[in-house]
């Protein structure tokens, strides 16, 4: 199934070229969501687990790196929208469109240039592709940013219920009749 185009019946993709399974397979060898369903027995695999998953969210900001380099590059030089990225104050980068002339953001921004007569026709599938990376990257750096946080504050609690448990014991322990050899 094709996009119309009034010469060939489809629009041609030329200028993006999506991520492909390749540049998500180091990221997916290095650890899947099998890691997460598991009996975490402590602390430390929770810290170990939530260390993975902020290595994953790293790899997704390199991808994401390449998606800009590419829109960073002519034919997308030629457009007043740029795919730029956003760093939130919880640490977690997104891919944002931008508007060049008043700095506006937002998919309304994409949504805009896409439905204006002056974005030539033969970038319209190399746009749409772009928005299709975005969206999946902007969700897969949500979910790996979320993933870790909670993984890290779960290790924390892990530790404070360890402190209470040794406390009581060692109290125990402080308080217990000396017994004959």
């Amino acid at each position: 199934m094709g996009q119309p185009n009034s010469k060939d019946g489809l629009l041609q993709q030329t200028a993006f070229q999506p991520l492909q399974q390749e540049a998500f397979q180091g990221l997916q060898q290095a650890a899947s969501l099998k890691g997460l369903l598991k009996p975490f027995k402590g602390k430390g695999e929770l810290s170990q687990f939530a260390d993975l998953c902020r290595a994953q969210e790293s790899g997704l900001k390199a991808l994401a790196q390449e998606v800009l380099n590419q829109a960073r590059r002519y034919p997308f030089t030629l457009v007043p929208v740029r795919l730029t990225e956003q760093n939130t104050q919880a640490g977690t980068q997104f891919l944002r469109w931008q508007q060049v002339t008043d700095r506006r953001m937002g998919v309304g921004v994409w949504a805009d240039m896409m439905g204006s007569s002056r974005t030539p026709e033969p970038m319209l599938h190399d746009l749409y592709a772009m928005e299709l990376q975005r969206i999946t990257l902007n969700m897969q750096m949500s979910l790996m940013h979320s993933i870790a946080k909670q993984a890290a504050e779960c290790a924390e609690k892990m530790g404070q219920a360890q402190a209470v448990y040794i406390a009581r014991l060692q109290q125990l322990n402080n308080h217990s009749p000396l017994r004959a050899p």
